[in-house]
């Protein structure tokens, strides 16, 4: 990223911003020698279940969780919301819920997963 020395004062209707892409942490962690259970999350718009199938083989993760976004229901600016999850050979879903409550669930999950983990 090119540093500005300071403020860019609004000139044009129209200002462009260049992101600069960060490194991934969640693979990094996940590709480690001594790699910890690692848990992913996606929030998509469209093809769900097959972008969090690829990220989950890509990422090489023990599971990931995911969720719709920019629908009606759940997701952002909501109080409630459910998730698709994915593991190798498994998936649950947990249906729509106040966010806490399905935040229990999801861990609970987790802990599930991470036990058969453990067990291998």
């Amino acid at each position: 990223a090119i540093m500005q020395p300071e403020k860019i004062k609004k000139q044009e209707e129209e200002t462009t911003i260049i992101l600069q892409k960060t490194k991934d942490i969640l693979a990094e962690v996940a590709n480690l020698d001594k790699r910890p259970f690692t848990v992913g999350f996606a929030a998509e718009t469209h093809d769900l279940e097959a972008y969090a199938q690829d990220k989950l083989t890509r990422k090489k993760l023990d599971m990931i969780a995911a969720n719709w976004v920019g629908r009606e229901s759940g997701g952002f600016d909501s109080d409630q919301n459910a998730l698709h999850v994915f593991w190798e050979n498994g998936e649950k879903t947990l249906a729509m819920m106040d966010k806490t409550h399905l935040a229990e669930q999801l861990i609970g999950l987790i802990a599930e997963r991470f036990r058969a983990y453990k067990s291998l």
